[in-house]
């Protein structure tokens, strides 16, 4: 009997002949993949040549990936582990699907996340229209296939049809480099195949968006230099130096609705929080009502006084608490007559960099 996997590869190899797209086979050479300097070697797997991947990566060496079929085969145990494909890889942005196997048959089995500036947006992008239920089947290889064309792509995971589409990829529609990964576990991946071709089609169908929230803010004002969380959490008082040497950028919200403030910036352990501002005019002194949310800890200042702080950070509530993003968190803004200055100061933790809010209409109240 002829496997799967092989019709696949014959099926690739034909298209190729015919339609002079690039396709085939990426032997697992060190002459086609670059290994980080830990975590990653080539080893025997299963009888198999294998890129072995524990906290490590491997690059594929000189390619340029835009449309077309990414397919490879993973070995893994159903233990707790992260090991995926990033593509349209481009310094440190990437799109990213990857597998959790400790999860398996859960609704968040695995999931399509985009990379900022080497930052996760994975407690932003959760829920059905990102993730789906798959059980892996641990005794043998897993075949997954993404099949991506400008920005949309079909997953396959041992599968004919797609088990998941998504419908907007973050980083658009550019070209850019595949790199494989693997955490926490050992991933083996083998019998990697790219098909390189704008002719692509896509057959599956995204899972719809959640409604918006009603008078959702769609962009907002943010700082492009961190600061250290140590200079604004705990403070009664915004340090005006803080502000002093910013500049400022106008950053709209994603298709959840949330502002990825990893879009701005990247951070390090020192340098992890970023300002988001709002100004309001209020032709009377008067109360408004604002909803928000925000990964992972937030300290708001209110003409430079502080009023309120949070910590959504993974698993700071309890061991399952994620830290997902949503309009949780409101506040009553007691304004001045004239103009008001609200700032969040948003830090990042892990998982996520966002922030988002909704407010009514007040009448005389204008918000910049």
């Amino acid at each position: 009997m002829v496997s799967k996997t092989k019709i696949l590869l014959i099926a690739a190899t034909t298209l190729a002949a015919s339609t002079g797209v690039q396709a085939g086979d990426v032997p697992i050479t060190a002459e086609n993949w670059t290994l980080t300097e830990k975590g990653a070697e080539f080893v025997t797997h299963k009888g198999r040549m294998s890129i072995k991947l524990n906290r490590g990566g491997a690059e594929l060496t000189g390619k340029t990936f835009k449309n077309g079929i990414i397919e490879y085969d993973v070995s893994m145990k159903e233990a707790r582990g992260f090991g995926g494909a990033y593509f349209r890889v481009q310094g440190e942005d990437a799109e990213y699907f990857y597998l959790r196997p400790h999860l398996s048959g859960k609704p968040d089995g695995n999931q399509y996340v985009p990379e900022f500036n080497g930052l996760s947006a994975w407690q932003m992008y959760h829920g059905n229209r990102y993730s789906t239920a798959v059980d892996y089947n641990f005794g043998d290889w897993i075949h997954v296939k993404l099949a991506i064309k400008d920005n949309k792509m079909d997953v396959f995971i041992d599968s004919e049809k797609p088990v998941l589409h998504v419908d907007n990829l973050a980083l658009g529609t550019g070209a850019g480099g595949i790199r494989l990964g693997g955490a926490l576990q050992d991933f083996y991946y083998s019998n990697i195949n790219v098909t390189y071709t704008d002719d692509v089609m896509l057959v599956g169908e995204a899972m719809p968006l959640k409604e918006e929230a009603p008078d959702l803010i769609k962009s907002f004002t943010v700082s492009t230099k961190p600061v250290s969380s140590k200079d604004v959490e705990a403070k009664f008082t915004l340090d005006p130096a803080l502000l002093k040497d910013q500049k400022w950028m106008t950053l709209a919200v994603n298709e959840i609705g949330a502002a990825n403030l990893a879009r701005i910036s990247g951070r390090t352990s020192d340098a992890n929080t970023l300002f988001v501002k709002m100004t309001m005019n209020s032709d009377t002194a008067k109360t408004v009502f604002l909803k928000y949310g925000f990964s992972d800890r937030v300290t708001v200042f209110l003409n430079g006084k502080a009023i309120a702080y949070g910590n959504d950070t993974y698993v700071t509530r309890d061991y399952r608490y994620l830290g997902t993003v949503g309009l949780f968190d409101s506040l009553f803004l007691q304004l001045n007559q004239g103009d008001n200055e609200v700032i969040f100061a948003v830090t990042e933790g892990f998982g996520g960099w966002a922030f988002l809010a909704a407010m009514a209409d007040v009448p005389g109240v204008t918000l910049s």
